[in-house]
């Protein structure tokens, strides 16, 4: 069944039933529209982590040291 058949067969329906679908299809609209996502959250496990840095960090390491 197309869009088309649905409307014209709405089209024919009296009155209070067409306004009872509206509100059904209000409800509906509003609900859809209002309800959270669910996408795919991102997580970040070392957000919020504390940095620390080595007491050594520009120190060279002995292995790099270029032999002459």
């Amino acid at each position: 069944m197309t869009l088309q058949d649905i409307q014209s067969q709405i089209l024919q329906l009296p009155t209070q039933d067409k306004w009872q679908l509206v509100q059904t299809l209000l409800n509906a609209l509003q609900k859809d529209t209002t309800a959270p996502k669910t996408t795919q959250l991102k997580t970040y496990p070392l957000r919020g982590l504390p940095i620390t840095i080595s007491e050594d960090f520009d120190d060279p390491l002995p292995e790099l040291k270029l032999k002459t």
